[in-house]
């Protein structure tokens, strides 16, 4: 696979996730960090470039920029892709003027604000050809594509229900104290129309439907704000209806003391059921009907091809989010490849490819949308209009 070569927009010097999309776009050595904005002030993107070991020809100071001169360059020397490490709100834009400057893109969730923005982009996606993805990063874990694997085979057997939760505690000392320090989450004009579901419950949502296969169909939920003058959700639970007759559970809360970064999900069929917690992301349970289990455990030849491949290190040697992440970006970057060598798609996802894109974008939101709509209602059931 030929190496590709790409910019990030974000990335500031206290940026965790823009940390984390360095690392991961480039712990395999299939990627490249030449470009950049690394701040919304130009002073600061320049010395944050610097810092990084950018050349200063392609430090920019907005991305309007980047894109011009990117195109300005011969295209051998151009960047092949951009990641979007930026609040919600700018999401969309950037990704739009990219894909039709011509670049493929690698964003943070959410892929937007709201389902306009996000069928507008696949529209412009479907037009250039260019590749989107997104970075559900928790589905590059080898025991969830172990999971999904399980579920695929009929292990489990017919789904009956999914309980998943997505607690933090971060946001906890504002209940006292709201002045205590601020954060972008909490202003709708930057978040968007949510603050916890579009942060986090997205990604709980994702790893259901990842490891499930399954669709939300209808929502009853309930949204609520702890936080003293905050506008936006910090802590909710929702009722799902899923495709194939499933219900579920989803907790999702950033108001839960104590908590750090506690993904669970538990699968329940008629043959067997899954559990799986991302704090712990290296044992997969299947718990039988006759009251044993199963454990998985990350490296073992017992699992299938895809958790194998996504093992980089022996049994019992941790791998983490940084990993995780880092087969969501080898995949997409095998797609890279593939449109610039004209060569058929990789198989494999629910987009098709071995990561998240388009399609989860668009549901994620769509779920979002649909459960600002049902907190507000007295109806029982809302629907997810995809």
């Amino acid at each position: 696979m030929k190496k590709l070569y790409g910019g990030i927009i974000g990335a500031g010097k206290n940026s965790f996730i823009g940390l984390v999309h360095r690392a991961s776009a480039t712990l395999n050595g299939e990627a490249e960090i030449i470009a950049g904005v690394f701040s919304s002030d130009s002073a600061r993107s320049a010395e944050r470039g610097a810092e990084l070991g950018i050349e200063k020809s392609r430090i920019y100071s907005n991305y309007m920029e980047m894109i011009e001169k990117e195109n300005s360059l011969p295209k051998r020397a151009r960047i092949d892709f951009v990641i979007i490490a930026t609040p919600n709100a700018s999401h969309s834009n950037m990704t739009k003027a990219f894909l039709e400057g011509g670049f493929h893109v690698v964003s943070d969730k959410p892929m937007a604000v709201s389902l306009s923005e996000a069928l507008e982009i696949k529209k412009i996606a479907e037009k250039t050809g260019m590749i989107f993805a997104l970075t559900h990063g928790y589905t590059g874990y080898p025991m969830v594509k172990q999971a999904r694997d399980l579920v695929r085979s009929g292990s489990i057997g017919r789904i009956i229900s999914i309980l998943v939760g997505y607690t933090q505690g971060w946001l906890s000392p504002l209940i006292n104290d709201p002045e205590i320090f601020r954060t972008w989450h909490l202003d709708p004009a930057v978040s968007g129309p949510s603050c916890t579901m579009i942060d986090i419950g997205i990604h709980a949502l994702n790893l259901a439907q990842t490891i499930t296969g399954l669709k939300p169909e209808k929502v009853c939920a309930d949204l609520n704000t702890a936080i003293p003058g905050n506008q936006l959700d910090d802590n909710g639970s929702v009722l799902i209806k899923f495709s194939g007759m499933a219900n579920g559970l989803l907790h999702a809360s950033q108001v839960s003391t104590g908590e750090g970064n506690a993904l669970r999900i538990r699968i329940y069929g008629d043959k067997a059921g899954l559990a799986w917690d991302q704090e712990f992301p290296e044992v997969l349970e299947m718990m039988n009907l006759d009251g044993t289990s199963t454990i998985f455990k990350k490296g073992i030849p017992a699992l299938c091809i895809e958790a194998r491949k996504a093992s980089k290190l022996p049994p019992g040697h941790p791998e983490g989010l940084i990993g995780a992440f880092s087969n969501i970006y080898s995949a997409a970057f095998r797609a890279m490849n593939c449109v610039k060598n004209n060569q058929p798609p990789c198989s494999g996802g629910i987009s098709g490819w071995d990561f998240p894109g388009m399609d989860e974008g668009i549901t994620g939101i769509a779920f979002v949308e649909a459960i600002l709509k049902s907190s507000k209602s007295s109806e029982k059931w809302t629907e997810v209009i995809l």
